[in-house]
């Protein structure tokens, strides 16, 4: 099939007098691979082959060869040729379309594609020709275009609009613009469409015009169609489109504003915002935080002060997502006049934000602003503390545990509780020797918790047998139960295999054997039989007949 020279090509026509089914097929594959013409006489008898494949192959090469002769005989097909080849002619024409055109031939190329946008022809192949008819006589093309688009074939204007959108003729676009109000609306919110994918802002008056439209789709079109081609001309208009009851419609006006991205949008923007209505000033401060303009913090601080409460909400939004350390202290003044939980903690997640940016020199800010404030907002600040990190906020977090107002003390337990590294293990054990239940709860389970985090065993079996120690109500005993269940080691069964006598834990303590036994069974013939034992307890040991079952089958399984 590859070789150069005229000896293959015969030996490949020589081929099809000996050979037959798949041998054949292949044979007459290779032929169309090497446009051989001189094959085409053996070929097109091969249209009405018995064997539907052969048929079909014979279709394609003959597609591929792309003679008069080869072409004039897949036409005469289309009309005779079975149901199962039927597909395969209509695709041998459309790619002898193709290979004409790439061989500069583009007349008889047209002509072929003219011939299948017959509307008896299947739309599949009409829209082939279609696309092959603007490959070949690309000067035509936009006229062709444009007809499709007022067309009603939606099928075929939707690939109108496709290929404008695709098409590399810069040229065009003024004459697309130019029809765009005189096509239908269908046509119009195609061309739209295409437009935007095209990118040339030539077409941006004609869609800046369109927003007018009194058809909702073409007004909608438009719209989406402004974020790829408008400017800071257009910020006003869609701007105008943020309150609208159209809910589509809004998203889309706030989806363009979003993304233009010509020179002078966001002061744009700004200058909007700055006297618009605070039903409209709420999504613009939004959009100009998703675009990270510059002119977004200083908007964001003058309006903190705003009588409505939407409009602080969003402007703390921005300070939480572009705030730095220069504007704490004017969160900071928010966070401590509100009286609006809400408000309250957008403050605290805008100071989280900046805090997180700016680091740990943050941290005697916080504890300034601490003083003389109320319990809320003072948690507030612990929080925003606890979300920095390292030492220094812990010895923070650990001083407010004794602070004098319980709200306080109590959310310094909370997060101390809940605090990721291993530096608070210790702090967290002596929690959990509180008197008081709440805090001793959240010390045992947090220390559990770090114990977890573990990775040498021994450290790891050493904490939560502290724990274990300290752990005096059943629910204490199950939450470090749990966690013996979770180390796969003879150590867990060591100190879950006790606690079968305790009847308050003891369908704990036999499942977390149970899921340890198992693992080390399977896993570690030398703990086999330290695994059989703690099984064989719990299966005479334990109460509920389910957990017994589970421990007899596993016991089975490794006996």
């Amino acid at each position: 099939e590859a070789m150069p020279f005229a000896e293959a090509g015969q030996a490949l026509r020589d081929a099809l007098a000996k050979t037959d089914g798949a041998q054949k097929m292949g044979v007459v594959i290779s032929l169309g691979a090497r446009r051989d013409a001189k094959a085409v006489p053996f070929l097109i008898p091969l249209l009405k082959d018995a064997c539907a494949d052969t048929a079909s192959a014979a279709a394609g090469a003959l597609g591929r060869i792309a003679t008069p002769e080869a072409i004039a005989c897949l036409f005469e097909a289309l009309d005779t040729a079975p149901g199962p080849v039927q597909a395969a002619v209509s695709e041998g024409l459309l790619a002898s379309a193709d290979y004409l055109t790439q061989e500069g031939k583009s007349r008889r190329a047209a002509a072929v594609c003219k011939e299948l946008m017959d509307e008896e022809v299947p739309l599949y192949v009409r829209m082939g020709a279609f696309g092959g008819l603007i490959a070949a006589q690309p000067k035509a093309a936009p006229g062709r275009l444009i007809d499709a688009l007022g067309g009603k074939d939606a099928e075929l204007r939707d690939m109108a609009a496709a290929i404008i959108g695709e098409h590399t003729d810069r040229g065009a676009t003024k004459r697309y613009a130019a029809a765009l109000p005189k096509l239908p609306a269908a046509g119009q919110v195609a061309l739209l469409r295409g437009l935007a994918d095209r990118k040339d802002r030539a077409a941006r008056a004609a869609a800046a015009k369109a927003i007018g439209n009194a058809d909702a789709g073409v007004k909608l079109a438009a719209v989406k169609a402004l974020g790829m081609l408008g400017g800071a001309d257009d910020v006003p208009a869609l701007t105008a489109l943020l309150t609208s009851e159209n809910a589509a419609l809004a998203e889309a006006a706030k989806g363009s504003l979003t993304i233009l991205e010509s020179e002078g949008v966001n002061p744009a923007l700004a200058a909007a915002a700055a006297s618009a209505a605070p039903a409209v000033r709420v999504p613009l401060l939004d959009l100009m935080t998703e675009r990270r303009a510059e002119q977004t913090l200083p908007l964001a601080l003058k309006n903190l002060n705003d009588a409505e409460l939407s409009v602080r909400a969003a402007a703390l939004h921005a300070l939480a997502a572009m705030g730095a350390q220069e504007q704490i202290p004017v969160v900071l003044n928010t966070l401590k006049a509100s009286g609006d939980a809400n408000e309250q903690a957008s403050a605290e997640k805008a100071l989280a934000g900046m805090c997180s940016r700016a680091g740990q020199g943050t941290l005697p800010i916080l504890v300034e602003a601490m003083n003389g404030t109320s319990p809320a907002v003072h948690n507030a600040l612990l929080r925003v503390t606890a979300g920095l990190g390292g030492a220094k906020a812990l010895e923070i977090i650990l001083a407010a545990l004794t602070d004098a107002d319980p709200q306080v003390s109590g959310e310094a337990a909370g997060i101390l509780g809940n605090w990721p590294t291993p530096d608070a293990a210790p702090h967290l054990l002596a929690l959990a020797q509180s008197e008081d239940l709440n805090r001793k709860a959240l010390g045992l389970r947090g220390y559990v918790r770090l114990a977890g985090l573990n990775a040498a065993v021994e450290e790891r079996s050493a904490m939560l047998a502290k724990a274990m120690g300290l752990a005096q109500r059943p629910e204490e005993k199950r939450i470090v139960l749990s966690a013996w269940g979770a180390l796969k080691h003879p150590a867990s069964l060591d100190a879950l295999q006790p606690h079968l006598e305790d009847a308050s834990v003891q369908n704990e303590a036999a499942v977390a054997i149970i899921g340890v036994a198992a693992d080390l069974g399977k896993r570690d013939p030398n703990c086999k039989p330290r695994a059989i034992a703690a099984l064989s307890a719990v299966a005479a040991k334990c109460a509920d007949p389910d957990i017994r079952d589970r421990a007899q089958k596993i016991l089975a399984g490794l006996q």
